[in-house]
């Protein structure tokens, strides 16, 4: 194949292969829901583990409880605690709008959650080859797309653990898409559009925030280039970002007494990987769900007072031993990708062997993707370099990378491709 052949068309695709690709959607979702509800059904995961809340994630599902209890947005660590920050709003509020309709910590709202989760995982398979046209070519995505759909290392996280990342990672590439159709169409309509899912995304899971300016800086780029005038529209998209954010961070100004925008514990969270004498992979034995002297702590300080404690506490251990917490950093940077987290896990699905080669991959296409600069090169850039930052100075374990796992995916059938292409022309001149 052409090297040429490996970008996407400059045009969009014509209506018969629209009605094909929607044939081809309509199966890559079925099949990747059927898989993924049939493992839920097979392996009874809608059922607690022993000694375990799962599926039931422990501040989501907390939270949850206590809205349909009605004590609001609450107590992240199952006893009544008082206003919370802890986690960003949606997926608390999805899982008590399910709590509400089908019981509190009930089977039947395992069931229905777990669900939802596998509806979102299967679209990410459209959504993977929907990117992939706009980028990286479609035969590329159609590759991708049934790896992702099929294989079940992508069935990880739907299938086990109500929390939100099943759907970072189908919002992640869904803002990709609409950032490319804002680059090459540069309609208001759309700018908005990229405004407000940034929004849903920073209310569901602000980690990704890292990656957002670098959306709105490719469309403006690209629409700069073609002399197109964009600036009012982005400007209403910042605006609309804004007017759907600002009743989160009012409410927690209000509740709190001081500006907290999305999520309360950072700090804790460092701290949880930075201590002197720390392995660097957040250690749980210190989180109040595992330690009942943690817990009291948090009670009796209250949320802000028990964050400020410990980003204190931490801030001290970097200004001591600063030798430490560059050589935990430089490790953690190489943990996220390596899969040794995998070892400080209990309970964990895949062994480091099954987790680094999507790893190996995704930054080996990540490089000819870096050299050769198809459209939206940029998004990927972003989405490997930028967004796992913040893990290396907290804490890495594998559950963070499944937001840039269809990325990750789409960039090693990417590098397959280019090198299966570079192989034949060798053999080609050799013949």
């Amino acid at each position: 194949m052409p090297v040429a052949a490996l970008e996407a068309p400059a045009n969009p695709d014509s209506p018969p292969e629209t009605a094909g690709y929607r044939n081809l959607y309509i199966l890559l979702f079925a099949c990747g829901f059927i898989l993924r509800f049939g493992f839920v059904l097979w392996k009874r995961t809608y059922l607690r583990a022993p000694g375990s809340i799962l599926p039931f994630g422990a501040e989501v599902c907390s939270i949850a409880e206590h809205i349909v209890r009605g004590q609001g947005f609450s107590s992240p660590f199952y006893q009544d605690t008082g206003p919370t920050a802890w986690i960003a709003p949606v997926y608390p509020y999805l899982a008590a709008l399910v709590f509400r309709l089908f019981g509190i910590y009930s089977v039947a709202s395992a069931v229905v959650l777990l669900c939802i989760q596998c509806i979102i995982a299967a679209a990410t398979g459209i959504i993977i080859h929907a990117l992939s046209r706009r980028t990286l070519g479609a035969q590329i995505g159609f590759f991708a797309a049934w790896i992702w759909a099929l294989s079940p290392i992508f069935f990880r996280w739907p299938v086990s653990w109500i929390w939100d990342f099943t759907a970072s990672a189908f919002l992640l590439s869904a803002a990709f898409i609409v950032t490319l159709d804002v680059a090459e169409k540069n309609t208001r309509k759309l700018w908005l559009s990229l405004g407000a899912l940034w929004a849903l995304i920073a209310l569901t899971n602000p980690a990704l925030l890292s990656v957002m300016p670098f959306t709105f800086l490719y469309a403006a780029f690209v629409n700069h280039r073609a002399f197109r005038s964009w600036f009012a529209s982005a400007a209403l998209a910042g605006v609309l970002f804004a007017a759907l954010v600002s009743p989160w961070p009012i409410r927690n100004e209000r509740v709190f007494g001081r500006l907290v925008f999305f999520r309360s514990n950072f700090w804790f969270e460092f701290h949880l990987g930075n201590y002197h004498f720390s392995n660097g992979m957040g250690f749980s034995g210190k989180h109040p769900t595992a330690n009942p002297a943690e817990f009291k702590k948090y009670a009796a300080m209250g949320e802000m007072g028990y964050v400020d404690f410990y980003k204190e506490d931490s801030l001290r251990f970097v200004r001591e031993y600063p030798s430490e917490f560059l050589d935990l950093t430089l490790h953690r940077a190489w943990w996220f990708w390596d899969g040794t987290s995998l070892h400080y896990q209990s309970r964990e699905w895949w062994r480091p062997s099954e987790f680094w080669p999507l790893s190996l991959g995704g930054w080996l296409g990540l490089l000819f993707v870096l050299t050769r600069r198809p459209r939206g090169w940029l998004l990927f850039a972003a989405a490997l370099l930028i967004y796992p930052v913040p893990y290396y100075f907290v804490y890495p374990v594998s559950k963070y990378r499944h937001a840039i796992e269809p990325e990750l995916l789409l960039l090693s059938v990417y590098f397959a491709f280019v090198l299966w292409s570079e192989l034949r022309v060798l053999a080609h001149r050799r013949a």
